[in-house]
């Protein structure tokens, strides 16, 4: 490589301060710019803008390659799964019921300090999370908190957050959150061929179902937001997206709605009821089914931020032994034939 001199000048390359003296971001004094100084400048005329071998070589042993910040991709999980455990946690929902909402307040809960007896400890989804919870925050100047929904043609990403037991680093687990388009399993509820084309529900350590309290609120709404529940439990059930093994959490989100609405009492009897029914129905045929109640952003401030994600985040940091119980399908003897071969043993291949 050509031979470098060393020259006053900025380390941004449209900075003229070498020849103007003035510094391109307005810094007076020239030295509080953080990147002005006396800098290696190469020799453009002896530069023939290629690295021998052994630069070249140096350059790239030193270079580290950093995580983008973005929303994982399946195949960004693979990967991750080389380097740590993961729990997986899939979130299931019609649009606008809360899905992303849940984890951006999960995030934003966890940049005031310690929660559930867990401390943030980094996220490999830095930067989509920040993007996810901007729209609630006072600078993005909005005059009520938004959040971004999932598009359809995102497809399936997950949500990243390193969680480590508050007074113990050691103990750390590794939450990957899905994110998924409610259209997506509105359609899988509507055809359930969909379902196969939804991994994540079966690769789940929990699986959280959203009912929707802005709808139960709605009178008009109630009914349609109980039965689209019910109905997703039904199909994912039938077509073998979750078993016996599966644990299933049922997940009522803005109640807050529901307590300012003037039904109040009669939505609370109505999920209650509805609690029950999905016990009697399907409880057997799970590992474990329960609910619980979320507000996890109350924009009028009565209900602290995240209520109700402390019991759900306990859990999910929570080890819980799943096992698998396999009762084989009684097989219906038809003919003489079958039974001879029902009484003939198989013979070993060599």
């Amino acid at each position: 490589m050509a031979d470098s001199v060393q020259q006053t000048a900025c380390r941004k390359t449209d900075c003229q301060v070498a020849a103007t003296g003035k510094c391109a971001d307005g810094h007076d004094p020239l030295a509080s710019c953080p990147n002005y100084g006396t800098h290696a400048v190469e020799s453009s005329e002896d530069y023939d803008g290629e690295l021998d071998s052994t630069e070249s070589a140096a350059i790239t042993a030193e270079r580290i390659q950093l995580p983008a910040g973005d929303a994982l991709t399946p195949d960004d999980v693979d990967q991750f799964l080389r380097w740590r455990d993961g729990t997986f946690v899939c979130i299931i929902g019609d649009s606008h019921s809360g899905k992303t909402t849940l984890i951006s307040a999960l995030y934003d809960r966890f940049l005031r300090g310690d929660f559930a007896g867990s401390g943030f400890a980094g996220s490999r989804s830095l930067v989509a999370l920040e993007r996810r919870s901007h729209h609630a925050r006072v600078d993005s100047g909005r005059l009520s908190p938004e959040t971004a929904h999932t598009s359809l043609q995102d497809g399936l990403r997950y949500f990243h957050f390193a969680v480590v037991a508050s007074g113990d680093p050691g103990k750390r687990t590794d939450l990957l959150l899905s994110d998924r388009s409610g259209e997506t399993y509105r359609k899988a509820r509507d055809n359930a061929a969909e379902v196969k084309n939804l991994p994540e529900i079966a690769q789940a350590n929990r699986v959280v179902l959203l009912l929707d309290g802005g709808r139960v609120a709605d009178p008009v709404e109630r009914h349609g937001a109980l039965h689209s529940v019910r109905q997703t439990l039904r199909v994912l059930l039938d077509n073998g997206a979750i078993d016996d093994t599966s644990i299933v959490q049922i997940v009522t989100t803005k109640v807050d709605l529901i307590s300012a609405s003037g039904e109040a009492q009669t939505c609370r009897d109505s999920i209650s009821a509805f609690c029950q029914r999905l016990t009697a129905d399907f409880g057997t045929r799970l590992h474990s089914l329960s609910f619980h109640d979320i507000a996890a952003r109350d924009p009028t401030g009565g209900l602290a931020p995240a209520h109700g994600l402390e019991a759900l985040l306990q859990d999910w940091t929570t080890p819980q032994s799943r096992s698998a119980r396999y009762v084989p399908r009684p097989i219906v003897l038809q003919s003489e034939f079958d039974r001879l071969l029902d009484r003939t043993p198989m013979e070993l291949l060599p």
